[in-house]
């Protein structure tokens, strides 16, 4: 998903990642590009299950190896920002696991999910552990669903600006922004830098960009820019290049859908909802992890996360993989 800019507007948009409507667009002359890439293709060469009679462990919490964090969790509460399409609260997986909702959009509305994308960021992060459906990477996370796209998957810039200002006004500790922009905007850094400020850390997707560069505001200086890898360690073919922090399963990813559906997409948005649910796993286990107040937080989780990185791609931190892929050794 990428923003295209009109005036004042900004609308966030959701598109499949093959697509070379980019060239036309660009060479229509529009002035900004898919702020979000997301892959809506059920892949068949994965296995099928059937999610109301058996728990899939999805292949990234395997990789990340989150169950080997959930035996030892001090049950810490941890508040966590989806600013998306919206959750589908009702969804078997997510029921009970929506603690508050903020819609800047229509505030006389719910936060209810449309388009589906922010349902399936809810899943990989926090699906419930039980004995149906898909495990996120941490079922203990109290997820807060801020809606920031419409029915077609738009939205505006001062709408973005208002989630996060509820955010920090309601204490959310973990942001997960999975979209982008092209283009830097004064109104979002001002944001961003207050929320980082108020001791919130916010992932979010690199984008879906071929090669291109990195989106907005995963290439703000405190922002955790996350690309995405497959089973195999192999940086995805849509992902970008530049300033990235660290890379996560983002290929073949099995999520949650509406009405109580599964399936199984792609996209760097995907892979920073595993890095955010890595972080709220962090932030869960502080004692554990060394985490030993506010103050810094940024820099603490940023410190632990360089410890669990496993080093890819050329040695050292790179513009492909940035320090690594986070898994709990």
């Amino acid at each position: 998903m990428r923003i295209f800019t009109n005036l004042q507007k900004v609308v966030l948009s959701i598109k499949k990642p093959h697509i070379l409507l980019f060239i036309l667009i660009f060479t229509l002359g529009f002035f900004a590009c898919f702020l979000f890439i997301f892959k809506h293709i059920e892949r068949n060469g994965t296995e099928k299950i059937n999610h109301n009679r058996v728990q899939e462990v999805p292949w990234g919490v395997k990789k990340i190896n989150a169950a080997s964090i959930w035996t030892s969790r001090e049950k810490q509460k941890v508040k966590v920002a989806i600013l998306d399409s919206g959750i589908d609260k009702e969804h078997k997986d997510l029921k009970g696991k929506v603690k508050g909702e903020f819609n800047p959009i229509n505030m006389t509305l719910t936060s209810d999910d449309d388009v589906g994308h922010g349902t399936a960021i809810a899943g990989i992060i926090a699906a419930k552990d039980n004995s149906f459906g898909l495990v996120g990477i941490a079922p203990d996370t109290e997820i807060y669903s801020v809606k920031v796209l419409n029915s077609k998957g738009k939205g505006s810039l001062d709408n973005l600006v208002k989630a996060i200002e509820w955010c920090i006004d309601n204490n959310i500790q973990v942001i997960n922004l999975s979209f982008g922009l092209s283009k830097d905007k004064p109104l979002l850094r001002g944001a961003i830098d207050k929320a980082v400020n108020s001791g919130i850390i916010i992932v979010a997707a690199a984008g879906n960009n071929y090669g291109g560069d990195v989106d907005y505001p995963a290439a703000y200086e405190k922002v955790l820019s996350i690309n995405a890898v497959d089973r195999n360690n192999k940086i995805a073919n849509f992902s970008p290049k530049g300033k990235i922090d660290f890379s996560a399963p983002g290929v073949d990813i099995p999520i949650l859908s509406l009405n109580n559906g599964y399936k199984t997409e792609s996209g760097t948005s995907l892979a920073a909802a595993h890095v955010t649910g890595v972080i709220s796993l962090i932030l869960q286990n502080r004692d554990k992890f060394g985490i030993n107040s506010k103050e810094d937080i940024y820099n603490q989780v940023n410190h632990v996360l360089f410890k669990l990185s496993i080093d890819l791609g050329k040695k050292g931190r790179d513009e492909i993989y940035g320090k690594g892929f986070l898994s709990f050794k």
